[in-house]
């Protein structure tokens, strides 16, 4: 079951009001101004590069595995709990650089997620239940990949995400070289690849070795990193999959073609970003 903490990063302003006791008189303190946000740019416009991913030496699309029976709702935590120092620093860190559009928000802890036997499909998603728009993702991948693959086949696994209503979402698969991006259709199935607005998306991940990984969304544009380190940016659709969408485990295998991952995701939280 998914935990949900909520808290304000931004300290609250103590005001001490005087009493006057003589002559009836009156003292206006007037209204404090409005906190500045710190400038925010993106940019827009771009449109993604993409690459149909196309299963190789299969006839016919195979189907997709999909939980549909998302957990119950999480009971939310009083605001006064502290938020752990990491995600505190990581907010923080990534709202001064423009990744997250607000300091403040909700915490989530995800179920631990594993795929120990090669999957028969070329994706495979498993329903958290949980839902966001804007957000940060953290979370500990143990990728165990077998097979070679050339370029747009992959193989690894991660998260979808911004699915709604099981009609398209994005995806974030971490491979043994890569952090690929991509866009799903209905169904979530075929499945496309975006090109890197900055940055390479390449990475050296070793088998059997545990991988921080972290999602950030933010409008348009998603951020991947590895071990806190930024590998790339990607600019997302812009007059679609903007609001709201459900969070999805992911994995990217192709049995008949020889390759395929198994995986455990562990450590999993959410950050929801909002005012």
């Amino acid at each position: 079951m998914n935990k949900k903490y909520s808290y304000r990063i931004l300290g609250s302003v103590s005001v001490c009001v005087l009493a006057v006791l003589a002559c009836g008189l009156k003292i206006d303190l007037g209204q404090s101004p409005a906190p500045t946000q710190a400038p925010f740019q993106l940019p827009t416009g771009i449109p993604p590069a993409t690459a149909v991913i196309l299963p190789t030496q299969s006839p016919e699309p195979p189907p997709i595995v999909l939980n549909t029976a998302a957990p119950q709702p999480t009971v939310e935590i009083s605001v006064a709990t502290e938020a752990p120092n990491d995600v505190t620093a990581a907010v923080q860190d990534y709202y001064q650089k423009g990744y997250l559009p607000f300091q403040n928000g909700q915490l989530y802890e995800l179920d631990d997620f594993s795929r120990t036997t090669p999957s028969l499909n070329v994706f495979e998603f498993k329903r958290t239940g949980q839902e966001a728009q804007d957000f940060a993702l953290w979370a500990d991948i143990e990728l165990d990949s077998r097979g070679a693959t050339t370029y747009p086949n992959y193989t690894g696994c991660g998260f979808a995400y911004r699915v709604q209503s099981n009609s398209g979402g994005y995806t974030a698969i971490l491979t043994n070289n890569a952090v690929r991006m991509g866009y799903c259709k209905s169904g979530m199935y075929p499945c496309e690849l975006f090109g890197t607005t900055h940055g390479t998306g390449e990475v050296d991940v070793s088998n059997k070795t545990k991988t921080k990984f972290s999602l950030v969304v933010n409008k348009d544009v998603a951020y991947a990193l590895v071990d806190d380190m930024l590998v790339g940016q990607y600019t997302l659709f812009t007059t679609k999959l903007l609001g709201m969408g459900e969070i999805y485990y992911g994995v990217v295998s192709n049995i008949n073609a020889d390759y395929w991952t198994s995986c455990q995701i562990s450590n999993v939280r959410v950050w929801e970003s909002n005012p």
